[in-house]
């Protein structure tokens, strides 16, 4: 029986299609930033943007993690800072900068069907739910309020605000530490073999493997050996699965 239910969010609850690379992102940010009083080009802007995120992973790679995340608000910061900026007009500007880029680059971005229904369902069950995702909080925190599922869980963990991502077995470690969860009754549910099923493991949790068009496409050639799995992703099957188990 699992009291608690760790779910991944990208290609597990919420199905999301982006696009960075687009020039036309680039050309509506170059909007953005200019009505702000910020001069760009859109080839430049990106480059400098790409630039800028090299540099942040250099910088992490210096850290104790083994899988380290950058904050993509730092990146954004450089972008956004000009002359005469107060640091609080810096601060506002860079996370409006920030949550633009991601409408903009945001080609579709949808709870895959039933997942409220399954929410629902686990919670009139019982079972605590938790959110572990390699995430920016800027980008993902309006996503999951918008979509309606922020208030189904108990403690939603983003790599952006600790500083390392899945698989990093530290990361796993700091939520259960932080909610004192006891990994024997407990399972992490995600779409990826390596980051949500091989970690999870490693950390004593039970796993549920759920095959998305999100998955890494590695994960077609690999032995996934998870208590549970469904492929492909049907949200049903996996709120039954979960309560029969």
């Amino acid at each position: 029986m699992y009291d608690n239910v760790i779910f991944d969010l990208y290609g597990t609850l919420i199905d999301i299609h982006t696009d960075e690379e687009s020039i036309d992102v680039w050309k509506h940010m170059c909007g953005f930033y200019a009505e702000y009083g910020v001069k760009y080009n859109p080839a430049g802007l990106r480059s400098r943007y790409k630039r800028q995120i090299r540099r942040a992973e250099q910088a992490m790679a210096k850290k104790r993690f083994k899988f380290p995340e950058i904050q993509i608000l730092d990146v954004f910061e450089q972008l956004t800072r000009k002359k005469d900026q107060t640091a609080d007009d810096c601060a506002e500007l860079t996370v409006k900068a920030a949550r633009e880029f991601r409408r903009a680059s945001t080609e579709y971005i949808r709870l895959y069907d039933g997942v409220i229904d399954m929410l629902e369902e686990l919670t009139l069950a019982g079972k605590k739910l938790y959110v572990l995702s390699n995430a920016q909080r800027v980008f993902t925190l309006p996503e999951i309020q918008e979509l309606g599922i922020e208030k189904y869980f108990e403690d939603i963990s983003l790599s952006s605000d600790f500083g390392a991502m899945k698989p990093d077995a530290t990361f796993y470690q700091q939520l259960l530490e932080r909610n004192h969860i006891n990994p024997g009754k407990t399972i992490m549910i995600g779409n990826d073999a390596i980051c949500d099923i091989m970690a999870a493991r490693q950390a004593g949790l039970h796993t549920c493997y759920v095959h998305s068009d999100i998955s890494p496409a590695d994960d077609d050639a690999r032995d996934i050996k998870a208590d549970i799995a469904v492929d492909p992703i049907d949200i049903k099957e996996l709120c039954n699965r979960i309560l029969e188990n």
